[in-house]
């Protein structure tokens, strides 16, 4: 889930992490993607914000739930170093000094949607370089960390959600679709199969799940579903119930959640701020 009103801050204060905590018990919630960047990235960094940033992870972690550090931007890709100083090295020092193992990030998430805008941010580009910035996280933190990234379904499709399957890039000497490459290099990927209904969130899924199961890779695929109010509204579940949501995911589940492969490791809600507010 992530997290971007500062007005909105669900660390704030006690009770902000109590309620967080409590919804998170309430709907089963086992994994949270922290948007990390006010709390330690580059300038932000304070002993206060870090501090209650140990204090919110100690008490998930014994509620047995992970945190993840969201975090990115578009550019990220072509600026790593800004990255490792800003993003990673912050965040390794927090995770070395802090006192308990409760207190530490499971790992990072990178939202680096390059493919907004791939004429300022062309794939051809970004989506080797992403590549490499993940495996260079994974390297700078000596493997003690995951490293996951959130990709839109069209990078992995078979056309199924209409027009042209997503067009085919090299990198180190493979020739296949940017979804493909991700899972290649990232130790999980959250999915955005932003669609409203079961058989519409299984089919733009499939393709990453086909291919996260091949040559028993069991690659950790999240399924994303949108609470929040955008269009069009087939790609949210804004204005509906959590019962309908629900329903979807239970579907989707019984399809991808078999006992043959680890694949499918759950649904990942975008985000707190549109889950909460839904009946």
């Amino acid at each position: 889930m992530g997290h971007a009103t500062p007005s909105q801050d669900p660390l704030d204060t006690d009770a902000d992490q109590n309620s967080l905590l409590s919804f998170c018990g309430t709907n089963g919630v086992n994994v949270l993607f922290l948007d990390i960047w006010r709390y330690l990235g580059g300038t932000n960094w304070t002993a206060a914000k870090v501090a209650r940033m140990r204090l919110f992870l100690d008490a998930a972690h014994r509620s047995g739930i992970k945190v993840y550090a969201l975090c990115g931007d578009f550019g990220w890709a072509t600026n790593q170093q800004w990255v490792m100083k800003n993003i990673v090295e912050p965040v390794m020092a927090y995770n070395i000094t802090s006192t308990k193992q409760s207190e530490q990030f499971d790992g990072f998430l990178l939202d680096v949607e390059y493919w907004t805008d791939e004429v300022a941010y062309p794939a051809a580009t970004h989506l080797p370089a992403l590549c490499d910035l993940v495996k260079a996280i994974k390297a700078r933190c000596d493997g003690e960390m995951a490293v996951g990234v959130f990709a839109t379904f069209w990078l992995k499709d078979d056309g199924v959600a209409g027009g042209s399957p997503r067009a085919l890039l090299t990198y180190n000497g493979k020739s296949a679709q940017d979804g493909e490459h991700l899972m290649d290099v990232c130790d999980f990927v959250a999915v955005g199969a932003y669609r409203d209904t079961a058989a519409d969130q299984t089919a733009v899924f499939q393709p990453w799940y086909d291919y996260a199961c091949t040559q028993g890779k069991n690659f950790g695929l999240y399924c994303g579903s949108e609470t929040t109010n955008v269009s069009p509204s087939n790609i949210t579940f804004f204005g509906q119930t959590k019962a309908a949501m629900e329903a979807v995911h239970t579907s989707v589940s019984a399809t991808f959640a078999v006992a043959t492969d680890s694949v499918f490791i759950g649904h990942a809600i975008h985000s707190y701020d549109g889950y909460k507010v839904m009946s």
